[in-house]
């Protein structure tokens, strides 16, 4: 009897409690940055003098420190400079995936972590422009060329980047050469995958991050922990 009479509270509280777990994981999906946000008449002018600028000049600009510290800044930048010439400057934020992020060129130590992290914020900012240029980069792309798309897609808005990094992680593709000052294998386009996928989704009680430092076999049983929390 009790059963009975509780049975629809019971209906009523499994119905609320799915849809809060699907408002959760609809809320977990990364969306759009804000790029409408005021800042102080000095940053907007820094903003407004760089939109006006050629999109090569503005790209360079965009990689000063005082953008690449502060998200917010370098979103509503990123906006002003090219929602007019989305092309022109998608084109300019991939031209350098197909190169490592870094490398030794002539004894000299090359670093392209800006580049990168601002064709990541590029493609954050027009995600629907963008990730068919991605996705298509990412088909026909060496396995450097695949790593840096998988950096720049674990926060891009859309279920198409989504699919991108759950299939990545079955690819065990090297993409990555061995870098002699750290010790361990180089890394995998999984590795590069599951470490987009934690960030992407904030996933708790699993390792934060794999690098070269972690054996085969350890990084191979968190990508497999990953899959089943997906």
């Amino acid at each position: 009897m009790t059963i009975r009479r509780n049975r629809p509270f019971i209906t009523v509280l499994a119905v609320w409690c799915l849809a809060s777990l699907m408002a959760v994981a609809a809320a977990s999906e990364p969306q759009k940055p804000d790029v409408n946000r005021s800042f102080d008449m000095k940053k907007e002018q820094k903003i407004n003098r760089i939109s006006s600028h050629s999109a090569g000049e503005a790209f360079e600009e965009l990689k000063d420190v005082e953008f690449l510290v502060e998200e917010d800044l370098l979103n509503k930048a990123i906006y002003k400079t090219f929602h007019q010439r989305k092309e022109e400057g998608i084109a300019l934020s991939l031209q350098n995936l197909s190169l490592p992020e870094k490398e030794i060129i002539n004894g000299r130590k090359v670093h392209r972590t800006r580049d990168i992290y601002l064709a990541r914020k590029i493609a954050e900012v027009f995600p629907d422009e963008s990730v068919p240029v991605l996705l298509d980069l990412y088909g026909s792309g060496d396995a450097t060329t695949k790593g840096n798309v998988l950096r720049v897609s674990g926060r891009l808005a859309g279920e198409a980047a989504r699919n991108l990094l759950i299939r990545a992680l079955d690819d065990k593709t090297i993409c990555g050469k061995e870098d002699p000052e750290v010790d361990g294998p180089p890394m995998r386009l999984c590795d590069l995958a599951y470490n987009q996928l934690v960030l992407r989704y904030q996933i708790k009680n699993v390792l934060r991050t794999i690098g070269p430092g972690d054996r085969i076999e350890n990084r191979d049983y968190h990508i497999n922990t990953l899959k089943g929390r997906l």
